[in-house]
């Protein structure tokens, strides 16, 4: 069991656009942050010698080897700089999270260090399962964010939204630990709770995921714009139920948390929640989302509103369809859920992803235009 021992500080995995906004965040209110980077993105965050948030966030923070004064973010690639007693968010995408985490254990925490901690803020629910392995359970916080961030072409991080950070303990109990890491994210401005069932936050961001990814890689559609269609909002209600049932199968009731009210979704399309329901058309329901939720027709659809997955899709870089998707099928297997849906977008955006190897032609047989070609 580990101990709660003094506050700690916070440290960061990944030098992606989601690690350097939480990281240059933390430096800038005064608090000491380590940004655990790969040696190539350690080295050219050193060249530049700062990290620039713009959007509805402008700072501009200086970078520094360990050790680092206050108000700079210390940057390492090694991870036996990070430092005792951390509670360590892993912000890589979802594919390099194996790797982070195999490289990080290799050299912390330390022997006797009993107050550190581990969170991951990816997509979906395997995170946890991985850092439980490495770590032990004892040591993993769950975790939600939905801070908006993407990284230019030229350097800069553009922050799309604060929105919210979610942290709490898997069993349910209150801790110092979680206590102290919300304080410190809203200390550095941050929108960050404990919610009262952490389980419950992280499937309802997976039911989000799953349908905001699914419906905008297939479209390559914006999130404003996927909900100023109605169309679109059935595809996406299809995919958050099928979702929510393997949520309920794995004992977990979904809720309405920010940006991500997926109780509300369910509830009014589902006539034992809302039995007005009985009495009207789905499309009214459909309606109702729309001018709920909706940007309308009139929606921004620029590289800025597009769903990470999306940016990936789009950038050409590989996708998290086996963090998200893959292992919710999995988990569907294993509870006996049936999800035709989600199946059948995992196929497809596996298909999409450049990650994903092609089975090469058989000896002998003639490859056409058609297969060569991406679509």
């Amino acid at each position: 069991m580990t101990q709660e021992a003094a506050p700690s500080i916070l440290s960061i995995v990944g030098a992606g656009s989601l690690g350097q906004a939480f990281a240059a965040l933390l430096a800038a209110s005064g608090q000491p942050v380590t940004l655990l980077a790969t040696p190539a993105s350690a080295t050219r965050l050193a060249s530049v010698g700062r990290i620039r948030l713009q959007g509805i966030v402008g700072l501009e923070v200086p970078v520094a080897p360990p050790p680092a004064s206050v108000g700079s973010v210390e940057v390492a690639d090694d991870p036996s700089a990070l430092p005792e007693g951390a509670g360590l968010i892993f912000a890589t995408k979802g594919h390099q999270l194996p790797r982070a985490i195999e490289a990080v254990h290799a050299a912390w925490p330390r022997t006797g260090d009993g107050a550190a901690w581990v969170a991951g803020v990816q997509n979906g629910i395997l995170k946890d399962d991985l850092l439980a392995r490495a770590f032990g359970p004892d040591r993993v916080v769950g975790a939600v964010t939905i801070l908006g961030a993407q990284r230019e072409p030229d350097g800069p991080i553009t922050v799309t939204s604060r929105g919210m950070t979610y942290l709490g303990e898997l069993d349910g109990r209150a801790s110092t630990r979680v206590i102290t890491a919300v304080e410190r994210l809203r200390k550095a401005g941050i929108p960050a709770e404990v919610p009262a069932d952490i389980r419950g936050a992280l499937w309802s961001k997976a039911c989000n995921a799953a349908g905001v990814f699914g419906v905008s890689v297939l479209t390559r559609m914006s999130a404003p714009g996927m909900f100023g269609n109605p169309h679109l909002i059935r595809a996406y209600l299809s995919l958050i139920r099928e979702t929510a049932a393997i949520a309920s199968a794995c004992g977990v009731e979904v809720g309405d948390y920010v940006s991500f009210p997926i109780r509300t979704f369910l509830s009014l399309l589902n006539p034992l929640l809302n039995p007005l329901l009985n009495e009207r058309p789905e499309a009214e329901t459909v309606a109702t989302l729309m001018i709920r939720f909706g940007g309308g027709p009139s929606a921004p659809t620029g590289l800025a509103t597009m769903p990470s997955m999306t940016q990936d899709l789009l950038a050409g870089r590989p996708l998290e369809v086996e963090q998200v998707f893959g292992d919710l099928v999995e988990r569907a297997e294993r509870v006996g859920v049936a999800v035709p849906r989600l199946t059948l977008v995992r196929d497809l955006i596996r298909g999409l992803d450049s990650g994903h190897a092609r089975p090469a032609p058989a000896p002998g047989r003639t490859v056409t235009a058609d297969e060569r070609t991406d679509g």
